[in-house]
C-alpha cells in the first residue's frame, strides 16, 4: 500500500509548467484569472522576475507590510531582520512603526498597526492546513475464468513475474482497459 498527497490547485499554482502556473503566468487573460484566483482562495499574487507566483492567506498573516511614504508601493516581507538588512533599517525600528510608536521611518510606514505584545518574540503564527492523503493499493482481485476460482493479490508486479504473465498486460485488466489476460479477469461481485 502506498501512501501519496493529494495534490491541490493551490499546490499546482507555484509550480513552475504546472498547468495551473501556466494559466496564472502564460495566459492572455492571467490577470483575470489571478483576480479570480484570489477571490476564491484569499491571499495575493506578487511578481518574481517574469513569474507571478501566489502568497497564501497564511503566510500573509505570518508576514508583515510596509510601504515607501513618497511612492505608496507596498512590499510584503516575513522575516524582519532580512528585510531590514536589505534597507537599511533594525527590526526594533520596523516593530515600533508596525506597533504606531512611529509614523515613518527612512522612508517606510506601517500599512497596518498591530497590538503590542506583552512577552518577547513573533506573534502566534497561524498554521497551514495539513495535505489530504491518499491511499493506493497495489493489489486486486482476480477471477479465474475457467475454474472461478477468486483470489486476492497484494503486488501485481510480482505475481505477474512468478506466474509469467505480461505485467503491463494484468494492470490493463486491472485499469479496465482489457477484459481478461491468460484467463484472469477483475473480480466483480454483482457479476452472476
Amino acid at each position: 500500500m502506498e501512501i501519496r498527497e493529494v495534490k491541490t490547485e493551490l499546490d499546482e499554482v507555484n509550480r513552475r509548467g504546472s498547468k495551473t502556473w501556466l494559466m496564472m503566468n502564460d495566459n492572455s487573460k492571467a490577470s483575470f484569472l489571478r483576480q479570480r484566483f484570489v477571490e476564491k482562495n484569499g491571499g495575493s499574487f506578487y511578481r518574481e522576475g517574469r513569474s507571478w507566483y501566489w502568497r497564501s492567506p497564511v503566510q500573509e498573516q505570518n508576514g508583515y507590510w510596509l510601504k515607501r511614504v513618497g511612492t505608496e508601493e507596498k512590499v510584503f516581507f516575513d522575516n524582519m531582520t532580512e528585510f531590514g538588512k536589505k534597507n537599511g533599517l533594525t527590526p526594533v525600528k520596523i516593530c515600533e512603526l508596525l506597533n504606531g510608536k512611529r509614523k515613518t521611518y527612512k522612508g517606510w510606514t506601517a500599512v497596518e498597526l498591530r497590538e503590542v505584545k506583552e512577552t518577547t518574540g513573533s506573534h502566534v503564527k497561524a498554521k497551514e492546513k495539513p495535505k489530504q492523503k491518499v491511499k493506493i493499493c497495489k493489489g486486486a482481485t482476480f477471477q479465474n475464468v475457467i475454474t472461478k476460482e477468486i483470489f486476492y493479490v497484494t503486488n501485481i508486479s510480482e505475481y505477474a513475474k512468478a506466474n509469467n504473465i505480461s505485467r503491463s498486460d494484468l494492470y490493463k485488466v486491472v485499469n479496465g482497459k482489457a477484459k481478461t489476460c491468460k484467463n484472469l479477469k477483475l473480480y466483480n461481485p454483482l457479476e452472476p
